[in-house]
């Protein structure tokens, strides 16, 4: 499940998908956008720790792959998970081996964000750290995005968060203050 920005950015970048579809988090709490809606002509298949609408598959993918098919789905959907993992390394592992050769993954993790346990919050992720947990991909489309509706910032060189400082009066002393940012990508398996 995601949010705004990320299915504005899903549908941008990834507007059609040959195959299965796998969603990482899929469990519908009521507050967020469902993609199952989206990819409705794929074979859909959601995946969280535990059951509930949209959830197909019971499964912590840190400690395996249950019943899901190797080298299967043509698009993984991982948004808004990785700072809740423990061991984000072995669920990259895992579902790297679920995605089929030429299958692509989109990935929506918090770079700058509050402190949101659910069950517990871990990890924050610059684009570079994705790189780094899924290095059997090629990675394009490299955004972040805010938490207002729409907006979408192209990150080119890695300094566009620097740039995106805002600067605020704190009693007698300047602070500086970053909006929340996602990053938001999508790669290629090679």
């Amino acid at each position: 499940m995601g949010d705004i920005n990320q299915e504005i950015y899903l549908k941008k970048f990834m507007p059609k998908v040959e195959g299965a579809v796998l969603e990482i988090g899929s469990k519908d709490y009521g507050n967020t956008s469902s993609f199952r809606e989206f990819y409705n002509k794929n074979e859909y298949i959601g995946v969280d720790l535990e059951a509930g609408k949209n959830v197909d598959c019971v499964c912590d993918l840190t400690e395996g792959i249950a019943d899901l098919k190797e080298n299967y789905f043509s698009l993984g959907i991982c948004c808004s998970v990785l700072e809740h993992v423990k061991q984000p390394w072995r669920m990259a592992d895992n579902l790297t081996s679920l995605i089929k050769n030429g299958g692509a993954l989109f990935i929506s993790v918090p770079w700058v964000w509050a402190y949101h346990p659910y069950p517990d919050d871990y990890f924050r992720f610059s684009w570079k750290g994705i790189i780094e947990l899924f290095p059997d991909f090629d990675w394009k489309d490299i955004y972040y995005s805010t938490n207002q509706p729409g907006e979408l910032i192209e990150i080119k060189n890695g300094d566009e968060d620097n740039k995106l400082k805002i600067k605020k009066r704190f009693l007698t002393k300047k602070r500086r203050y970053l909006p929340f940012l996602m990053v938001n990508m999508i790669g290629k398996k090679k």
